[in-house]
């Protein structure tokens, strides 16, 4: 995920528990969860939006390859 080491968090802790009064450490942790929450959310809406466009550009091809597959078949069809 962070790429973070059991050290790095022990000292980021240590960190934390020296320069945050104790009664401040759930509403700490509650603005953390909310914004874990919205940056997950914002970038499942983002993956969602490109899956969409995807889904779009595939249906546009399938339509092309139908339309010159179809003007193919007249075409053989006039030459005759």
């Amino acid at each position: 995920m962070l790429n973070i080491g059991l050290i790095e968090f022990l000292i980021i802790f240590f960190f934390f528990v020296l320069l945050v009064k104790p009664e401040d450490i759930p509403i700490i942790f509650k603005n953390l969860g909310l914004f874990y929450r919205k940056l997950s959310r914002y970038f499942y809406n983002i993956k969602y939006e490109i899956d969409e466009i995807n889904n779009e550009i595939s249906e546009v091809n399938i339509n092309k390859k139908k339309i010159k597959h179809e003007v193919s078949r007249s075409s053989k069809r006039i030459k005759k």
